[in-house]
């Protein structure tokens, strides 16, 4: 039996006792083996993070896919020019702050969170570690769109509009400063 197998078979036998294992994926070129997880165990609303070999390596990679809805599109988009490269600036900050790899499409509005675990560092508590790492940045990124959306919702203030005499978004310590 392989390294590969070993590890395979070890990341399989902790993912089942933690209740997360959701299935192992049909092969792939390119890849050793797949598996999917559903994290964290009994949320009503899990997140599909897949870890994978890739062939020919001595680590695994952990990743979540990600694509922004198409209401939280359009919602940024009618906010203005700003809305969309603030969100990403804010989602690559975090992702930095977070120590998580990640790989952004701003064309098709979609990213990848991912860490990678090399077999001589690989433990049941690294491999959890990671997998929270970026579950956690996962749901960052969603919270950035909400923020983003709703400092965008604010009134921008307008000259004699009752605003006594300041001009501007009435945002204080929000994105625009």
């Amino acid at each position: 039996m392989s390294d590969n197998d070993d590890v395979f078979l070890q990341i399989k036998k902790w993912c089942i006792e933690d209740r997360v294992f959701k299935l192992k994926l049909p092969g792939k070129e390119g890849f050793t083996w797949a598996v999917e997880l559903s994290y964290p165990y009994k949320h009503p609303v899990p997140a599909s993070i897949v870890i994978l070999n890739p062939t020919d390596t001595d680590f695994i990679i952990l990743q979540i896919n990600m694509k922004m809805s198409p209401q939280h599109l359009e919602a940024l988009t009618k906010k203005g020019p700003p809305a969309l490269p603030i969100f990403y600036n804010q989602m690559q900050r975090m992702f930095l702050q977070k120590d998580v790899t990640f790989n952004i499409d701003r064309n098709q509005h979609a990213w990848i969170i991912s860490e990678q675990i090399h077999f001589d560092g690989l433990s049941k508590n690294e491999l959890f570690k990671a997998i929270r790492r970026i579950h956690n940045a996962m749901f960052l990124g969603n919270m950035i769109i909400d923020e983003v959306l709703q400092a965008t919702f604010l009134p921008v203030g307008k000259k004699g509009s009752g605003s006594g005499g300041k001009e501007g978004s009435g945002m204080g310590g929000s994105f625009y400063q």
